[in-house]
């Protein structure tokens, strides 16, 4: 009975510490060091003027109609380099990490920060710039972007990518119009 008693002050003294832990924020251990733990700030949201002209360099770096990056980047993020999609792709031109990972090497000859909006714009750019090439066809470039370069050698543009082939396709030609990318 003995034993018991103290493995029931032990399990008290345990839960009642845990539960002033967890109460206490993180940052607090830290409240009078020398070095107390800070984060970054978040960065400023880019305006569509600062995000058009971002989208534009990089277009033009990588020989792209402007209005075809443009009309990329609008139907994938709404030009907000805040924007993540539920399968983790980031930022204006919606680059997915795992892509990053090997075309900023391949493609860019460096690693690309994808919270970077000149990195994700010039990565984006140089996908498509790379589909381009390689199919020499815009409508199959898109269908690249969207759903992998093998699935579009292999099979052509899926039945359930053309909406998005065809919705950048015409935003392209409204952008066009207006001389938006000029």
């Amino acid at each position: 009975m003995h034993s018991i008693a103290r493995l029931a002050v032990a399990v008290a003294a345990s839960l009642s510490l845990t539960l002033a832990i967890a109460a206490e924020p993180a940052y607090a251990a830290h409240k009078n060091s020398a070095h107390p733990v800070t984060r970054p700030a978040p960065a400023p949201r880019l305006t569509a003027a600062q995000a058009r002209a971002i989208l534009i360099r990089a277009a033009r770096h990588h020989r792209l109609n402007p209005n075809f990056v443009l009309a990329v980047s609008y139907w994938e993020s709404g030009w907000n380099q805040a924007a993540r999609s539920y399968t983790g792709a980031v930022g204006l031109m919606q680059v997915e990490p795992y892509t990053a990972a090997w075309a900023g090497p391949a493609l860019l000859h460096r690693r690309v920060n994808l919270s970077n909006p000149v990195d994700n714009a010039e990565l984006g750019a140089a996908l498509l710039r790379s589909y381009l090439d390689r199919l020499r066809d815009p409508k199959l470039a898109l269908a690249a972007y969207y759903q992998g370069l093998s699935g579009v050698l292999r099979y052509g543009i899926y039945p359930s990518s053309r909406t998005y082939v065809n919705g950048i396709w015409r935003l392209r030609n409204q952008f066009q119009a207006a001389h938006l990318g000029a």
